[in-house]
């Protein structure tokens, strides 16, 4: 009986439902009221800004405020495909990049000593026509910032970019392979900074460097000379101001250098003359260290100056031996011209050359520099009136340093030193107050060492 009247009561039911038309029945019944439907707006395509982290807010004009070195991230509320330009163009990096459809974000760098504007853009995936631009006032960079032609003792020339504000650094070799990492200030003296990279395994970390204006000088794990593949902390001197303009190059210089090998390394002291309006170079080629000046006839060399193929180079041919020739560089530091030269001799046996020679002075200045040397160890290079005084810390940790009586190797270069080291090898050194250089002496223990400093 109870499933009778359950039976019965869902037939009512569907009798009530087809008689109000609910069968689909063209009765015309009132029926249930039908309620029109609402469209749904679109979301509008809107953003959140942090900049290290912290929300923020544009300014009135809609701008975002931002220092080179800052984190920047956007999140958008719709999935977004992005675009960004800087102005001026190039103007700003970007580092640390984490960009997908629902965040972007970057390291700024501004890569100039002013203020750039930096836009990202936001275009909404599902819906092209939803566009936002995020724009960033970027302050200006650190003036230190930028990129640097660098002269290594391996006797190659590479490119140094700088960022104070991200503490990066990329060194671009002759191939153009970049390797970059970033930098740390060293705690143990003022003034120098760490090169991180993984090239370097030694104990004591000696890839360093110190700056005075628009010069870099410092020691990188460079390939050594001759053995591709193989690394080795070696000194370098790196510019931003070289000259341009062939009457600055003239001047007197007193030039060390070093000669290498894969298994062998020599030594070379001459004083150049480059006179004329910068159109030709005299080298004095006597076996005895002599002046321009004092040089005999026979062993004065005369080459020809031509513009190179960058404003700042400038090639050099042996009037009388096409095959003597090669490419110099004049950089301003501190006021003074400075002599620089790194490459390949196309004499045989082509030697991998390093050339760096400071303005003839009658003056010999009290100095206190500090810097690398060809061993990989860090120190200093301090000379007075009589003596040259060093301290370096070797790759192993392990320290030495020595004082030594100055003389005058040379009776007409005024500022060419020559002294003896603790175990009686001869050493030449020459300085300015502001560089300061040792050479090892040819034909002997230290023949091809180089120690470079820059003052502290």
């Amino acid at each position: 009986m109870k499933l009778f009247y359950i039976v019965a009561g869902a037939a009512v039911l569907a009798g009530g439902l087809g008689g109000c038309g609910g069968g689909g029945g063209g009765g015309g019944g009132a029926g249930f009221p039908i309620f029109p439907t609402t469209p749904v707006a679109p979301v509008s395509l809107s953003v959140t800004v942090t900049v290290n982290g912290n929300a923020v807010d544009a300014n009135g004009s809609g701008q975002y405020a931002a220092k080179p070195g800052d984190t920047v991230t956007i999140v958008p509320n719709l999935g977004s495909d992005w675009s960004s330009n800087s102005s001026p163009a190039g103007s700003v990096s970007l580092r640390k990049t984490d960009i997908s459809s629902l965040k972007w974000s970057a390291q700024l760098a501004n890569e100039t000593t002013a203020a750039s504007m930096f836009t990202v853009t936001a275009k909404a995936s599902a819906n092209s026509a939803q566009v936002k631009d995020i724009v960033f006032n970027v302050s200006a960079g650190d003036t230190r910032n930028g990129r640097y032609k660098v002269f290594a003792t391996n006797g190659t020339r590479q490119t140094l970019a700088l960022n104070f504000d991200t503490m990066s650094y990329e060194m671009t070799d002759e191939t153009g392979t970049a390797v970059s990492d970033t930098f740390g200030s060293d705690l143990s003296e003022a003034g120098t900074y760490l090169f991180k990279s993984s090239r370097n395994t030694a104990t004591a970390i000696n890839t360093r460097f110190r700056l005075a204006t628009d010069t870099v000088v410092g020691s990188f794990p460079f390939q050594v000379a001759k053995v591709p593949g193989t690394y080795a902390v070696q000194p370098f001197v790196a510019s931003r101001a070289l000259v341009t303009t062939q009457p600055a190059l003239d001047g007197i210089y007193t030039r060390l250098g070093i000669n290498l090998q894969a298994a062998t390394r020599d030594s070379n002291i001459r004083q150049v003359q480059v006179a004329s309006g910068g159109t030709v170079v005299y080298m004095c080629n006597e076996a005895a260290i002599t002046s321009i000046a004092a040089c005999p006839p026979a062993s004065l060399l005369t080459y020809n100056v031509t513009a190179g193929s960058a404003s700042d180079a400038w090639n050099i041919a042996n009037v009388n031996d096409p095959l003597d020739a090669g490419i110099f560089y004049i950089a301003r530091v501190a006021g003074k011209n400075v002599y620089l030269s790194a490459g390949t001799n196309p004499k045989p046996p082509n030697d991998s050359v390093f050339r760096i020679g400071l303005a003839e002075s009658a003056t010999w200045p009290v100095s206190k520099t500090s810097g690398g040397d060809t061993t990989g160890a860090w120190g200093t290079l301090d000379f007075d009136a009589t003596t040259y005084s060093t301290v370096l810390v070797r790759s192993d940790a392990t320290a030495s340093g020595f004082t030594a009586n100055l003389s005058s190797p040379s009776a007409t270069i005024s500022n060419l030193r020559l002294f003896t080291g603790p175990s009686s090898e001869f050493y030449f050194g020459t300085q300015d107050g502001t560089l300061s250089v040792v050479v090892g002496a040819r034909s002997g223990p230290v023949a091809g060492y180089m120690q470079i400093g820059l003052v502290r």
